[in-house]
């Protein structure tokens, strides 16, 4: 799909992966840029990066952990623009300290419900909205590496990443029904916010690895989009060994 003239939405774009996507998104030609986020004044600053790079921007807060929030926000988005064609659900939290099985209960939860099912429900909205206008469109997941293991202080987080990508392969079927492409991006250690880098179970990791920019990532999620065979599968954007 070429990006240019397109409108596309990202969650968890008030900072990290999600404001390197939209922000690129803009200045690869994108008409629109919905930016979505539960820090209002991070927002507010996506925007502003968004319309410097030559797209228009309209916010919407939001709170994520909540499915009826996630689903008047895709209805708000859809008629704001008259359509969406490109989806980015990023949005993405961890438990943080203390460390499992001490995990704060509701941070565990609040886990699933924002890295898991509002990306379940996202998805589902945004089908929804692409097959009734009949356009080919592109939603992409942000998974992660841990998906592909354990992390056994934070099993919430890798049992999330593990959910979005299996569901994200299940919807490879939409490609061939509805020219609708479900993707899932499985980025490495990235240097965002909600990275724990001062974890003592992470510190091997980080000395091991050279860490990801979000912009690595937003390059990754360009190239998904322009790729019109990927669908269903996932892309994998993997840390370079330390010097």
């Amino acid at each position: 799909m070429d990006i240019k003239g397109k409108k596309v939405l990202v969650t968890g774009a008030g900072a990290g992966i999600g404001r390197a996507v939209a922000v690129m998104f803009a200045d690869r030609g994108a008409d629109t840029v919905v930016v979505v986020d539960i820090n209002a004044a991070n927002l507010a600053s996506t925007a502003e990066a968004v319309r410097a790079a030559g797209g228009k921007a309209i916010t919407m807060n939001a709170d994520l952990s909540k499915p009826e929030e996630v689903i008047a926000m895709f209805e708000d988005a859809d008629r704001a623009t008259g359509g969406l064609d490109i989806v980015h659900n990023n949005a993405g939290i961890m438990t943080g300290e203390p460390d499992f099985p001490d995990t704060v209960m509701e941070k565990m939860i609040a886990v699933i419900q924002i890295n898991l099912i509002a990306m379940m429900v996202g998805t589902r909205i945004a089908i929804e909205q692409m097959r009734r206008r009949g356009a080919p469109g592109v939603i992409i997941n942000t998974s992660s590496i841990a998906a592909f293991s354990t992390m056994p202080a934070d099993p919430a987080y890798s049992a999330s990443k593990h959910g979005i990508l299996a569901f994200s392969q299940s919807c490879k079927p939409l490609h061939e029904a509805y020219n609708i492409r479900v993707m899932a991006i499985c980025p490495g250690v990235v240097d965002t916010a909600i990275v724990p880098k001062d974890a003592e179970w992470l510190a091997p990791v980080l000395k091991a690895l050279k860490i990801l920019h979000p912009d690595d990532i937003a390059r990754a999620v360009m190239d998904i989009v322009a790729d019109d065979t990927l669908a269903g599968e996932q892309v994998t954007v993997s840390n370079a060994p330390a010097d």
